[in-house]
């Protein structure tokens, strides 16, 4: 008896850390709805998770993201932006690039913390 609850309980370990998603969905989806509140209807670009590729670095400081265009755009993504963790909350960082590369803080140089594309996590090479 005493084994069949030590191998129920690892196996509902197992079950809700295979669930969880990631440590960073509840700040990914507060940038994301600070930047859809602040773009407003006035768009054609998809402003969801579902549609974005989006990168935390430095334990969750700073999170990049941009969004995909529609399929008869001539761009594949929207330009980048960047949001950065002050108290408790994000705020949009100023004077960033929009194509994601060679910015002030150097996070393009980086691996990120987590990585995901479209909704899905990117495996990151080490």
């Amino acid at each position: 008896m005493k084994n069949l609850f030590i191998f129920l309980s690892l196996m509902m370990m197992f079950v809700l850390t295979a669930c969880g998603g990631s440590k960073y969905d509840d700040a990914i989806d507060d940038v994301i709805s600070q930047y859809k509140e602040h773009k407003g209807n006035d768009t054609e670009i998809n402003i969801k998770r579902e549609n974005a590729i989006v990168r935390v670095y430095e334990g969750g400081k700073y999170i990049q993201f941009a969004f995909y265009m529609p399929d008869n755009s001539s761009r594949e993504l929207t330009t980048f932006k960047y949001y950065e963790k002050i108290g408790d909350k994000y705020e949009k960082m100023t004077d960033m690039p929009g194509n994601g590369e060679n910015d002030r803080l150097g996070l393009s140089r980086k691996t990120p913390d987590y990585e995901e594309a479209k909704g899905k996590e990117t495996k990151l090479e080490e």
